[in-house]
C-alpha cells in the first residue's frame, strides 16, 4: 500500500515515472596459474568478477534499458608448467567458452597458448614480464599487410600477438640503462641469480655501456653469498645492480651487511618492480636503493585508495579482518584489475558495434571455426585507453605497452621518495622531480661524521692553548684540540645543517699526518686521505684538496668551498746599492791595468816618435831662415796631455806634424773610439740598481733557465698537473722535477722553509690561496706572475655519500652570505702575526733614472780631483813667490801678500810684475839693450822683404 502511494506521489510530483531496465551480460575470460601464483590467482578472480562496465541499450523516454558488462573467471590450474600441460589443460575444459586468455604468467611456456588462441582467434593477454621474443621480426614482417589491410579496410584481421599489461622487456632495460646515465655510474657490479636476470642484465649494459668494465657475479638464491660480497669488497665496488626474485632481496642485503658491504656509501639498484612490497623493510639497512615501478608508491599508500578494501581478498583464500596495504602486493597481481577494466570496455565498444555472439564449439576442437568476433575484439583492446592502477594503459599494434610511466623510487638516509619518472614516450633520460627540500621539517637519521685532515696552517693544526696569566689571549672555540680554517668550516657547515634539524655530530680524527693520496699500482690501492676514505675509515676529509679527475673517480666532492690556481713562490730580489766607484765596473780591474799601460806605452812612443821626426822640430823664429837652434814642443808633459785628451773625448790645441807621430795617434784614437764606446755602452746597465740575480717574472723565465731549481709537492694535485699537461714547457718541465727527485717536497711549509735557504735559487710551485697566507706572514716572499690554471679546493667523502646534497646546500648559502670568505679573512690576515708588508715604492721613482748612489764615486773623484787641482795650484804659487824672492831679493812675506792680492782681484784681468826698486837702473838698461836688440830684428826683416825675389 505505501509502495502504490509512493508511485503516485512521484507521478503527481514529476509528471513521469521513468523505469530503468538492467541486464546483466556475462562472458567468459579464462586465467592459467600456477600453483604458485596464489596472489595472482586470487587478484584475477576478485577484478574479473568486481569490475563491470554498465551502458545504455536504447528504450523510450520512460523505458530505459541498461546493459551491465560484467565478465565471469575461469580459473585453470595445471599441475605442470610445461607446455604440453598447459595446453592440455586448457583444452580438456569441454564446457569453457571464453572471449579472452589470460596467461600463464610464464615467459617459456605461454607460445603453446598463444598459438591456440591464435586459431580459435581468441584474444590472448599477459601481465609478465618477458623477453623480446626472438620471431617478432617475422611476426612484424608477416602482419605488416595485416596493419595495412587494418588502415584500409574496417574489418580487423586478427593477429597471432600476446597483449601483454607489463612493459616490453626492452623497454624496461633501457629505462634502467638511463637510470645509470642519470646516477652517472661509471665502474659498478652486477649480481644475478638465474638465467633471466643474465638476460637482463646483458641488455641494460648493451644499452648503457661497451667501455666501462664492470664486474658480473652470480649468486647462489640457496646458499650463501659472502664470499661474493667479500670480493666486491676488496675491489671497492660500492655502486651494485641486483637482479633478484624480491622475495631474496632481503636475504642477500643481510648477507652483503655481513661484510660491512651496507652503510651510507653503497648504492644497490634493484632491477625488480616490485621492491615497493619490502619498502619498509628496505629503510633500516641505512644505503641507497633504487628501483623502477609501473605503480605510484606514494598513491598505494593512501589509506582511501579505491582498492585498499579489496586487496584482503588477494591475499588469502580465508577473509582476513585486516586487509594488507595495496603496496604488498605485486605488479602482476594489481594489473588484474587494470585488464578487467581495459577488457570490459573493449567489450563494451564490441558490443555496441554489433551483437556478441559466443562460439559454440569447444576451445581446441579440430578443424573448429574461429571466433567471428575474436579479431574486432583483439583490435578493441588495441585501440583503447584506459586509466588504472598502472596509469595510463595503451598498447601499439603489437599488443606491447605503450605511453606509460615508470617511477624512480628512491630509498636515501632511511627516507624513501619518488625522485624521478621514466616516460616510454620520451624515452632518452630520467625526468628528475624530486620533493620539496624543506629540510626544516624533515628528521633525518643522527650521524656522527668522522673527519680526517692534514696538519697545515692555516687550514687544521693543533690547538694553541692560552696561557693562564694572558686576559688579551682568545682561545678558539670550534674544536677542543685543533683549530684552523677547516675546523670553522666544518663547524659552520655543520652548525647550518642543525639549523635544518639534522641531527649530526662530528669528530676530528688525526692519528699520523698523511698525504692527500695517490693510486699505488704496485698495492692496488690509494694511500693517504683518499684511502682513508675508501677503506670507510672516515666520512669526510677537509684541508687544502684539489678537485680532480682522477680523485672523483673513486671518491666524491661536495661544491668548491675555494677557487684558485697554481703559482710560484719565490723570494724577493735583494736590489744591491752600486759601490762608490761602480764606474769602474764595465771594466774589470785587468782590463784598467791594460788600458792604462797602453796609455804610458802610446805616451812613449808618442814621445820618442816626435823626437826623432825630423817635422816635429821647428824654427822658434820664423822671420829667421837660418836659426841657429830647432825647437821641438813635444816633450813628455805635452805628450802625455794628447793622449790623455784623446781617450777622454775632448782633444788638444796641439797636435804632431810628423807623419810616424800622427800615425802613432790615429791608433791611439781608434783604440780610444773603441775603448770609449764599449765602456759607455756597459756604464749605463752597471751604475743602475742592479739585482743580485736575474729576475724571474712568469713561469717562461723559470722553465727556460737552469740556475733556479723549481719543485712542488710530491703526488699531489700540483704535480699531476704538469704531469697530465699537453702544453710541451709544463711537460719539459715535469720531466725536469722527475728528473732530480730532491726538488719534490712532503708540504707546503716544506716548500716555503726551501725557497728562504735556497736564496733566489729554489722556485715552489703551490696553489695561489696558500701562496697568498705565507706572503701575509713573510715579506721577503713574493708570488711570480700568474696562476697556471684553474681549481677548486672540495670536501672529499666515500662515493655515493648521502650526505653529498646537504653538505652542498650547507656549503652555497655558506658563500652566498660571505661566511667563507670571513673565515678566510680570519685566518689568512688575522692569526698567526700576520703582517702588513710594505712595498716602499717612491710613487715619484721613474724606471731606469740614475739616482745619487749611482753617481757618488764621480762626485767623489770629481771633488778629489777638485783638491789635488788646488794643492798642485797653491804649490804653484808657491814656488813662483820663492822664485820672485829670490830674483827681486825680496822678503816672502811682501811677495806673498802682494802676489796674492793681485792673483784674488777678480775684477782686474792685468797685474804688474813685482820689482825691487833697488834694482831699476840694471833691470832698465837690460831693457833698453833689450829694445836695441828687436828693432835690429825688424831691421833685417824689412830689408829681406824689400829684395826682389
Amino acid at each position: 500500500m505505501w509502495l502504490w502511494f509512493l508511485l503516485y506521489f512521484i507521478q503527481q510530483c514529476t509528471g513521469q515515472v521513468i523505469v530503468i531496465q538492467t541486464d546483466e551480460i556475462t562472458y567468459q575470460i579464462a586465467g592459467i596459474f600456477e600453483t604458485q601464483a596464489l596472489t595472482q590467482r586470487l587478484a584475477f578472480n576478485e577484478s574479473m568478477r568486481h569490475n563491470h562496465v554498465s551502458g545504455s541499450d536504447g528504450g523510450s523516454d520512460s523505458d530505459q534499458k541498461m546493459k551491465d558488462w560484467r565478465l565471469d573467471p575461469v580459473i585453470l590450474q595445471p599441475p605442470r608448467t610445461d607446455s604440453y600441460s598447459l595446453w592440455r589443460n586448457l583444452c580438456s575444459n569441454k564446457d569453457m567458452r571464453p572471449i579472452a586468455v589470460f596467461g600463464p604468467q610464464n615467459p617459456i611456456f605461454d607460445g603453446a597458448i598463444r598459438d591456440q588462441c591464435a586459431i580459435a582467434n581468441i584474444p590472448h593477454i599477459q601481465a609478465t614480464w618477458q623477453p623480446m621474443d626472438p620471431n617478432i621480426e617475422d611476426i612484424i614482417s608477416n602482419n605488416d599487410d595485416v596493419i595495412n589491410d587494418d588502415e584500409s579496410n574496417d574489418t580487423p584481421v586478427f593477429k597471432n600477438i600476446s597483449i601483454n599489461f607489463y612493459p616490453a622487456a626492452e623497454d624496461i632495460s633501457y629505462a634502467y640503462a638511463m637510470l645509470l646515465k642519470y646516477y652517472g655510474w661509471e665502474n659498478f657490479a652486477v649480481l644475478y641469480e638465474d638465467n633471466f636476470g643474465l638476460m637482463r642484465i646483458q641488455k641494460i649494459l648493451a644499452e648503457y655501456t661497451g667501455q666501462i668494465p664492470v664486474t658480473v657475479r652470480r649468486l647462489d638464491p640457496n646458499g650463501d653469498n659472502f664470499k661474493v660480497f667479500k670480493e666486491l669488497k676488496r675491489f671497492k665496488e660500492f655502486r651494485i645492480i641486483l637482479d633478484c626474485h624480491v622475495d631474496r632481496i632481503l636475504k642477500y642485503l643481510h648477507e652483503a651487511r655481513g661484510v660491512n658491504m651496507i652503510n651510507h656509501y653503497q648504492h644497490y639498484i634493484l632491477t625488480t618492480m616490485d621492491a615497493s612490497i619490502i619498502a619498509k623493510d628496505l629503510l633500516p639497512f641505512q644505503s641507497n636503493i633504487t628501483w623502477l615501478s609501473l605503480t605510484d608508491f606514494d598513491k598505494l599508500e593512501d589509506a582511501q585508495h579505491f582498492l585498499a578494501t579489496r586487496v584482503g581478498k588477494w591475499a588469502s583464500e580465508i577473509v582476513q579482518l585486516d586487509s594488507p596495504p595495496v603496496t604488498n602486493i605485486e605488479i602482476e597481481a594489481l594489473v588484474m584489475n587494470d585488464v578487467a577494466n581495459h577488457v570490459l570496455k573493449a567489450l563494451q565498444k564490441v558490443g555496441d558495434a554489433e551483437s556478441i555472439t559466443i562460439r559454440d564449439e569447444e576451445f581446441c576442437k579440430k578443424d573448429g571455426d574461429p571466433w567471428p568476433l575474436g579479431a574486432l575484439l583483439q583490435a578493441e583492446i588495441l585501440k583503447a585507453q584506459t586509466t588504472g592502477v598502472t596509469g595510463n594503459i595503451e598498447f601499439d599494434e603489437f599488443g606491447r605497452r605503450s605511453n606509460y610511466t615508470l617511477y624512480v623510487n628512491e630509498i636515501h638516509v632511511s627516507t624513501r621518495q619518488t625522485v624521478g619518472t621514466w616516460i616510454s614516450s620520451n624515452r632518452d633520460s630520467i625526468i628528475e622531480d624530486r620533493p620539496s627540500t624543506k629540510l626544516n621539517n624533515q628528521q633525518q637519521t643522527s650521524k656522527h661524521f668522522i673527519i680526517i685532515s692534514r696538519k697545515a696552517k692555516p687550514y687544521f693544526i693543533d690547538k694553541i692553548k692560552c696561557p693562564p696569566d694572558n686576559d688579551t689571549c682568545v682561545e678558539e672555540d670550534a674544536d677542543d684540540k685543533y683549530e684552523g680554517f677547516s675546523v670553522d668550516l666544518v663547524k659552520a657547515i655543520f652548525d647550518k645543517l642543525r639549523h635544518y634539524n639534522f641531527n649530526y655530530t662530528y669528530s676530528f680524527l688525526h692519528d699520523e699526518d698523511k698525504s692527500y693520496g695517490k693510486y699505488d699500482p704496485e698495492q692496488k690501492k690509494w694511500t693517504g686521505l683518499i684511502g682513508d676514505l675508501l677503506d670507510k675509515k672516515a666520512d669526510l676529509a677537509v684541508c687544502d684538496l684539489t678537485i680532480t679527475e682522477e680523485r672523483k673517480s673513486v671518491v666524491d666532492f661536495s661544491v668548491p668551498f675555494m677557487t684558485l690556481g697554481i703559482s710560484i713562490l719565490y723570494t724577493k730580489e735583494r736590489k744591491i746599492s752600486p759601490g762608490w766607484f761602480s764606474f769602474l765596473n764595465p771594466y774589470s780591474f785587468d782590463m784598467w791595468m791594460h788600458t792604462a799601460t797602453a796609455y804610458c806605452v802610446v805616451s812613449i812612443v808618442l814621445f820618442v816618435c816626435s823626437r826623432i821626426s825630423p817635422a816635429d822640430w821647428e824654427n822658434p823664429q820664423p822671420c829667421d831662415k837660418d836659426p841657429e837652434e830647432l825647437e821641438n814642443i813635444w816633450n813628455f808633459k805635452n805628450c802625455v796631455w794628447l793622449t790623455m785628451g784623446s781617450i777622454m773625448t775632448q782633444g788638444c790645441d796641439i797636435l804632431p806634424k810628423a807623419i810616424g807621430s800622427r800615425w802613432v795617434c790615429a791608433m791611439w784614437w781608434f783604440f780610444a773610439v773603441i775603448v770609449c764606446q764599449t765602456y759607455i755602452a756597459q756604464l749605463s746597465a752597471s751604475m743602475t740598481s742592479a739585482l743580485e740575480n736575474e729576475p724571474i717574472n712568469r713561469v717562461e723565465d723559470l722553465a727556460k733557465q737552469n740556475k733556479i731549481l723549481y719543485g712542488a709537492i710530491r703526488g699531489g694535485s700540483t704535480l699531476d698537473f704538469f704531469k697530465s699537461s699537453k702544453d710541451k714547457m709544463f711537460r719539459r718541465m715535469y720531466d725536469n722535477m722527475m728528473a732530480n727527485p730532491v726538488v719534490l717536497l712532503e708540504s707546503n711549509d716544506e716548500g716555503e722553509r726551501r725557497v728562504l735557504h735556497a736564496k733566489n735559487k729554489y722556485a715552489f710551485f703551490m696553489e695561489s690561496c696558500t701562496i697568498e697566507y705565507k706572503l701575509k706572514r713573510n715579506c721577503n716572499l713574493k708570488k711570480v706572475g700568474g696562476e697556471l690554471d684553474s681549481k677548486d679546493y672540495g670536501i672529499a667523502m666515500p662515493a655515493n655519500s648521502p650526505f653529498r646534497t646537504h653538505i652542498n646546500r650547507a656549503i652555497l648559502e655558506l658563500k652566498e652570505f660571505a661566511i667563507i670568505d670571513k673565515i678566510k679573512r680570519k685566518w689568512w690576515e688575522e692569526k698567526y702575526e700576520a703582517r702588513q708588508c710594505d712595498g716602499n715604492t717612491d710613487e715619484s721613482d721613474v724606471e731606469g733614472d740614475l739616482e745619487m748612489e749611482n753617481l757618488i764615486g764621480a762626485f767623489l773623484v770629481l771633488i778629489v780631483g777638485l783638491v789635488l787641482s788646488l794643492i798642485i795650484t797653491a804649490a804653484e804659487f808657491m814656488n813662483e813667490v820663492r822664485n820672485i824672492v829670490i830674483r827681486e831679493q825680496v822678503s816672502h812675506k811682501e811677495v806673498f801678500m802682494k802676489e796674492l792680492k793681485a792673483s784674488l782681484n777678480f775684477f782686474q784681468l792685468q797685474k804688474p810684475v813685482l820689482r825691487n826698486p833697488s834694482r831699476a837702473p840694471s833691470i832698465a838698461s837690460d831693457t833698453t839693450e833689450n829694445n836695441m836688440k828687436r828693432a835690429a830684428n825688424i831691421e833685417n826683416f824689412i830689408e829681406f822683404e824689400k829684395e826682389p825675389m
